[in-house]
C-alpha cells in the first residue's frame, strides 16, 4: 500500500479519535512493559532448514541440509547449520541461533490445519482463521495501547486490527509527514499534495504561541467539564483532554534516514518502532520480511536460504537494538506454514505443519514471562535420518503443561500458542477481547 500525507494523517487521526470515543486514553500499566513484535516470514518457510531438521528429503546439490555434520546445538536448542553447497561459507541460519538460542523458545509441530496462504497468515498471526480477527500485536495494542498515539506500529505485512486499534503504517513516503506534525517553528510554503495543503495550524504558529493555544484549549475543556453533569459528556470531555495532552508526543519520534536496500529500510523502520515504544507512543509492532522465493515452488533450497537470511537478519537487528536501548522486547516469529518434505522439482510445496519462534531481548528475559533456551513440541522423523517421506514431518501430540510427547495429549495449534501468549502479556481476561475469544479445550502453557 502506497501512503500519502493524507493517509498517514488519517491513520494518526483515526487512532487518536478512537482513543477519545472509546475511553482508552490511559497510561499502559507498569506491570506490562513489554514491546510485543510480530515478525512474519511471508510465503511459508521451510523449518527443516533451521529449527526442525530432517535429513533425507533435501538431498541434492541444490539443497541446504547435506549431512549430519551440519546438525548443531546452542544453549540446548538443536538446529541445522544450513548452507548452499555452492556457497559453503555463507551460513544464514547459524549466526542467529548461536547468538540468541539462550533467549529462544522454539515451537515445533504447530498444526496450522491449512496449506492456504490467506488462512495460514491469519491463523499464524492471530490464533484464529476468521477474517477480521485481529493479529496478536493488535490484541495487545487494543488492551494495553490506551492513550498511545500509535499503539500498533505497522512496518509492513498483514496488519488486521479487527476494530480494536488502528494500525499506523510506516514507510518512506508517509513517514516524513510526521516531521511536519513535529515542526511548529517553520511554516510550510503551502504546497498541495493530493489536493490537500501541507500547511497545518501548528506549523503556522511559533512554539510559544502554539503552547498558549493548547493551554487555552485544555482550560476550555476543564470549564466545560465542570459545567456539564451528564456522565457521557463528562467522560467524552476527559478523553478529549487526554488526547490533547498526548498528541505532542510525536515530537519525540525520530525518523531514520532512507537506506540503500529494502532490508536496510526494513531494519531502520523497525528501529523507529522501537523508538516509538521507548518514547511512550507505541505498544506493539508488526513487520514482515523475505521475498517471493520463500514460497519455494520450483525454487532451490539455496535460494530459499537467501530469503531466510533476510528474516533472521531483521530478527537479529531488532533484538540487538532492543538490547542497546534496554527495551523489553518479545519477538514472535511466524510464517504462513511449513514446506513439504518431498521436492516439487527444485523446490517444495505448502505443508500445514509449521514452527514458531519466540525470541526475547535481555530486558524481557529478565522479566521471566516466557521460558527460553528450549524446544516445545516436535514432528515425526529423526534429524539425522533416515526418514521416509510417507511418515516424516507429522505433528506429534504432547502434554499441554509438561510438554512430554503423548499419544493422549494435544496437537498444538496457533490458537494454543496465542492463548498462552495472551496470558504472558497479561491480556487474557481483558474485556476488550471478549468479542475475540481464543477457545481451547485444554489450555497450553509455555512454561
Amino acid at each position: 500500500m502506497t501512503l500519502t500525507r493524507r493517509s498517514v494523517l488519517r491513520g494518526l487521526s483515526a487512532t487518536l479519535w478512537g482513543a477519545v470515543v472509546s475511553g482508552r486514553v490511559a497510561a499502559q500499566t507498569a506491570s506490562t512493559p513489554i514491546f510485543w513484535v510480530q515478525l512474519h516470514a511471508l510465503g511459508g518457510w521451510d523449518q527443516m532448514l533451521f529449527c526442525d531438521p530432517k535429513l533425507g528429503p533435501r538431498s541434492s546439490q541444490n539443497g541446504g541440509f547435506h549431512s549430519v555434520s551440519q546438525l548443531a546445538t546452542a544453549s540446548g536448542v538443536p538446529y541445522v547449520d544450513a548452507y548452499s553447497a555452492a556457497q559453503p561459507t555463507v551460513r544464514p541460519v547459524g549466526p542467529f541461533f548461536t547468538e540468541f538460542a539462550s533467549r529462544l523458545t522454539v515451537l515445533n509441530g504447530v498444526d496450522v490445519g491449512s496449506n492456504n496462504h490467506d488462512v495460514g497468515v491469519r491463523y499464524c498471526m492471530s490464533g484464529a482463521v476468521l477474517e477480521g480477527f485481529p493479529i496478536f500485536a493488535a490484541q495487545v495494542a487494543g488492551v494495553l495501547g490506551r492513550g498511545k498515539v500509535m499503539p500498533l506500529v505497522d512496518v509492513s505485512g498483514y496488519d488486521e486490527g479487527g476494530g480494536l486499534t488502528a494500525p499506523v503504517r510506516l514507510d518512506y513516503r508517509g513517514v516524513p509527514t510526521i516531521n511536519a506534525l513535529k515542526n511548529v517553528a517553520a511554516p510550510s510554503q503551502g504546497v498541495y499534495v493530493n489536493n490537500q495543503s501541507t500547511v497545518t495550524a501548528s506549523r503556522l504558529m511559533a512554539p510559544g504561541v502554539h503552547t498558549k493555544v493548547r493551554a487555552l484549549a485544555l482550560q476550555r475543556a476543564e470549564r466545560l467539564g465542570h459545567a456539564l453533569k451528564l456522565p457521557g459528556w463528562e467522560k467524552g470531555l476527559e478523553r478529549w483532554r487526554e488526547a490533547l495532552r498526548v498528541s505532542p508526543d510525536l515530537a519525540r519520534l525520530q525518523v531514520p534516514a532512507i537506506g540503500t536496500s529494502a532490508l536496510e529500510n526494513t531494519k531502520a523502520l523497525g528501529t523507529m518502532g522501537l523508538q516509538a515504544f521507548k518514547a511512550g507512543l507505541a505498544t506493539s509492532m508488526t513487520i514482515s520480511a523475505a521475498g517471493p522465493n520463500l514460497d519455494s515452488h520450483g525454487i532451490a533450497d539455496a535460494d530459499h536460504l537467501v530469503e531466510l537470511a533476510t528474516v533472521f537478519e531483521v530478527a537479529r537487528h531488532l533484538l540487538r537494538t532492543a538490547d542497546t536501548e534496554q527495551v523489553p522486547l518479545v519477538l514472535v516469529m511466524t510464517s504462513d506454514f511449513g514446506r513439504t518434505p518431498v521436492r516439487e522439482g527444485a523446490g517444495s510445496g505448502h505443508w500445514p505443519v509449521a514452527s514458531m519462534l519466540l525470541a526475547q531481548s535481555q530486558a524481557a528475559l529478565a522479566l521471566g514471562r516466557i521460558p527460553a533456551g528450549r524446544v516445545i513440541g516436535g514432528t515425526t522423523g529423526e534429524p539425522a535420518g533416515p526418514n521416509t517421506l510417507a511418515t516424516v514431518l507429522r505433528a506429534r501430540k504432547l502434554h499441554p503443561t509438561t510438554h512430554a510427547f503423548s499419544d493422549t495429549g494435544i496437537a498444538v495449534t496457533p490458537t494454543h500458542v496465542f492463548h498462552a501468549l495472551r496470558a504472558a502479556a497479561g491480556i487474557d481476561t481483558a474485556a476488550e477481547l471478549r468479542a475475540f475469544p481464543l477457545t481451547v479445550e485444554t489450555p497450553f502453557r509455555l512454561g
